[in-house]
């Protein structure tokens, strides 16, 4: 063994034997193991929710054993910060994390996350698909390094990239995309489940999900589903199993009135596209036609379809190993997504359509259920930590949802929060705190430098779900009042600043210098430089 093997082990069991000192192994071996499932961009368009479109009968079976929550928010509706807030149990305003560019180590370097945790009690936590949100890993969360993928074949036809630099070459000078533009936004794949990236890492954590069933210990195995997330590309016979004419675009959809014009974004996400450059936002007077109206729902149902199965095979090697009476399997989404509603297709708001996702804990020990109360993914943390019986840190944030599995029809009046981060122009910046109630949806838009209150939503309900009518200045003040005292009391009025604790712009007069690495272990070791822009990009020494 060389020195510096020798080094890397010695460091190794010196991290064990401090883990040991927070739970003995007879303890660790009583713990349950944990399937932590995610999957991007899924909002509740499932059987189980009670879509009647979708086929998802694995996700559904999963519902069936499990408790169903009905009203689960995340806390931002895009990817890199709510992944952030459930991961280490904090608030977005605590974390420093709203935006995509911004990592959470940058903001919280010495921040402990939800697997970082339970390695202290003796559970191995491996990882698989997207977890956090891409490219950074957090090599801190696992006990093992992320396994790389095999070399899969191109999703898209022959032919794509060419299509992409011409349609590059017919933008503008300054047009975005002249750098930054995708391919197709769907695709009907003639590949196998497994040639694709989520039927490959399938594949790879069922062949782990069998490796640690053996071990003795409890684990930790995260899986993470991209799709449906864009481009929407689903092997062939998933398309197949929808008829698109069954498929109703909505008819008549429009933004909500008396809201500002930053309560909803753009569509940006779709027009990375080459196939959907030309998508309207949902303020300009065009339509997306009926036609790729209802391609878009085929696609984004037969995504759903095609990850459904891939689950359904997780959770039969599960049952396979004989491990299901002593697992939590807990499913969950980022966040919700737009298919049509308020004019709008992706994410990206606080609205309901938006914040409100999948959330299905299946516990040993625990009767099925339906929790209509409101709860957030920030509960999951302290929620595992209790199932899990080891010590919930000071630093999780959230509310343990075990008491609702064990009584899913208690009483206990709960509300959830959301937030999003809108950026118009670079003296135009606003956050918006959303509050949803059992009852109601209460949005408060605020000035992100100084906290200022700029503009106020409220959303009966009682009366619809959709959202369509502000009614904010249609009921009594002292009902706004109160809403508005109650999301103070949670989160006050403040500065914020999206500089985070780490991060590569250069002070004034700074000039910046050249750094190279070097591996001298066993091991790949990955290297994420930032740019002043926020970019990263990886790269193996």
């Amino acid at each position: 063994m060389s020195r510096t093997s020798r080094r890397i082990a010695r460091s190794f069991w010196f991290g064990l034997g401090i883990s040991l000192l927070w739970s003995t192994a007879a303890e660790a071996e009583q713990r349950p193991n944990i399937l932590f499932i995610a999957v991007d961009d899924l909002r509740p368009s499932l059987g189980c929710y009670g879509d009647e479109l979708a086929i998802s009968p694995h996700i559904d079976s999963l519902a069936n054993r499990g408790t169903r929550f009905d009203r689960a928010y995340c806390q931002v509706a895009v990817c890199n910060p709510s992944r952030a807030s459930l991961m280490t149990g904090q608030r977005p305003d605590d974390l420093g994390v709203w935006t995509l560019p911004i990592h959470f180590r940058e903001a919280r370097p010495l921040a402990v996350t939800l697997p970082q945790w339970l390695r202290r009690f003796g559970y191995t936590a491996v990882s698989h698909g997207k977890i956090y949100h891409n490219p950074t890993p957090d090599p801190q969360s696992w006990s093992e390094p992320i396994r790389p993928l095999p070399q899969l074949p191109d999703a898209y036809p022959d032919g794509t990239r060419g299509r992409i630099r011409a349609a590059q070459l017919e933008l503008p000078r300054n047009d975005w995309r002249k750098n930054n533009l995708r391919g197709p936004g769907t695709g009907i794949s003639q590949l196998d489940e497994q040639q694709l990236v989520d039927g490959a890492r399938t594949e790879m954590a069922i062949e782990d999900l069998k490796r640690l069933g053996k071990s003795g210990q409890p684990f930790f195995l995260a899986m993470g589903y991209i799709r449906p997330h864009l481009p929407w590309i689903a092997p062939e016979k998933f398309w197949k199993l929808h008829d698109p004419a069954k498929l109703k675009p909505i008819q008549n959809a429009f933004v909500t009135p008396n809201t500002p014009e930053y309560a909803l974004s753009n569509n940006y996400e779709l027009r990375h596209y080459v196939d959907l450059m030309d998508i309207p936002t949902p303020h300009e007077s065009r339509e997306v036609s009926e036609q790729q109206a209802r391609h878009l729902l085929h696609a984004y149902y037969a995504c759903v379809t095609y990850v459904d199965s891939l689950i359904g095979q997780l959770l039969k090697a599960l049952d396979d190993e004989g491990l299901r009476d002593n697992t939590i399997v807990v499913l969950w989404s980022d966040h919700g997504w737009k298919l049509g509603e308020h004019r709008g297709w992706g994410k990206m708001s606080n609205y309901e359509i938006d914040t409100r996702v999948p959330l299905i804990i299946a516990a040993p020990g625990h009767e099925p259920g339906v929790v209509n109360q409101p709860v957030e993914l920030l509960d999951l943390f302290p929620t595992l930590c209790e199932l899990a019986g080891v010590e919930r840190p000071d630093f999780a944030a959230g509310s343990s949802l075990a008491g609702l599995l064990a009584n899913p029809n208690s009483a206990e009046s709960r509300v959830a929060y959301s937030q999003y981060y809108r950026r118009l122009g670079d003296d135009e910046e606003y956050m918006g705190y959303a509050m949803r109630t059992p009852t109601h949806r209460f949005v408060e838009w605020r000035e992100f430098a100084t906290g200022k209150p700029t503009t106020l939503e409220l959303y009966d309900h009682r009366e619809e779900h959709a959202e369509t009518r502000n009614i904010v200045h249609d009921v009594p003040s002292q009902l706004v009042e109160q809403l508005q005292q109650q999301l103070l009391e949670s989160h006050p009025r403040k500065p914020l600043q999206m500089t985070p604790a780490v991060h590569s712009n250069p002070s004034p007069g700074r000039q910046q210098a050249p750094i190279s690495f070097r591996n001298e272990t066993d091991s790949d070791l990955y290297v994420y430089p930032i740019t002043t822009a926020g970019r990263r990009a990886g790269r193996r020494v």
